[in-house]
C-alpha cells in the first residue's frame, strides 16, 4: 500500500533546484573586450558550425546526409506541437473523468476504481495505485507498484516519461532516479 503522502514532486522537476551561482572572474562587465570580437567570438562560431555540421550530418561528415538531415528540419516545430497537444489532450481527459469514482485506462483495457482511503486510483490486477499529480509545476500520472515502489519506504512514486520511453521512480525527497534494470518492467503499464 502507498504511503500516506503523495509525492511532493515529479523527475522532470528535479533537475530544478540545481544553483547555478554566478561567479566573477576579474571582469565586472558583460561587455565584449576587442580581444573577444576578433579571437574568440570567430572561433566559437567555426566550432559551433562545425559541430552543428558533424551533428547534423549523422557524424558522418557526409554532405548528402547533412542536407537531407536538414530538409526535415522544418517537421521539428510540429512534432513538438503535436507532443504539447497530446499533453493538453490527457489534461483535459483527465479532468473530465477527475470528479467520477472510476477511470478508465485505455492501456490495460479495464476501469480502475478511486480507492478512498489512499486518494487514488487502484488496479486490483496489477496491484498498482495511480494519481494524477497536478500539484506540481510539471503535471503528471504517478504509480505506485507493490512490489517494487514498496522497496523505497516511504517514496517509491513511479512516473512513465514517454519522450525517454523509460520508467523513474523516487528514491527521496524530491530525488528521481531511472528504474533499476532488476525490476521486472513486463507488467508495468501506463496511462497513455
Amino acid at each position: 500500500m502507498p504511503p500516506s503522502q503523495k509525492s511532493s514532486s515529479t523527475h522532470y522537476d528535479s533537475g530544478s533546484s540545481r544553483s547555478y551561482s554566478s561567479s566573477s572572474r576579474g571582469r565586472s562587465s558583460g561587455r565584449l573586450t576587442i580581444f573577444d570580437w576578433l579571437i574568440r567570438v570567430p572561433i566559437a562560431v567555426l566550432l559551433f558550425g562545425f559541430m552543428g555540421f558533424y551533428i547534423l550530418s549523422g557524424a558522418t561528415m557526409d554532405m548528402e546526409k547533412f542536407k537531407s538531415t536538414l530538409s526535415k528540419l522544418p517537421e521539428f516545430p510540429a512534432f513538438v506541437m503535436e507532443q504539447m497537444q497530446k499533453k493538453a489532450d490527457a489534461q483535459n481527459a483527465y479532468e473530465a473523468t477527475a470528479v467520477q469514482n472510476s477511470y478508465y485506462v485505455k492501456s490495460i483495457d479495464r476501469t480502475c476504481e478511486w480507492n478512498d482511503e489512499f486518494d487514488c486510483y487502484y488496479d486490483p490486477v496489477t496491484d498498482c495505485y495511480f494519481w494524477y499529480n497536478d500539484t506540481t509545476k510539471t503535471h503528471t500520472w504517478q504509480y505506485w507498484y507493490e512490489g517494487i515502489s514498496s522497496d523505497y519506504g516511504d517514496y517509491g512514486w513511479m512516473e512513465w516519461d514517454s519522450t525517454e520511453q523509460q520508467w523513474y521512480i523516487e528514491v527521496s525527497d524530491g530525488e528521481w532516479t531511472e528504474l533499476p534494470a532488476e525490476y521486472d518492467r513486463s507488467y508495468l503499464w501506463h496511462v497513455e
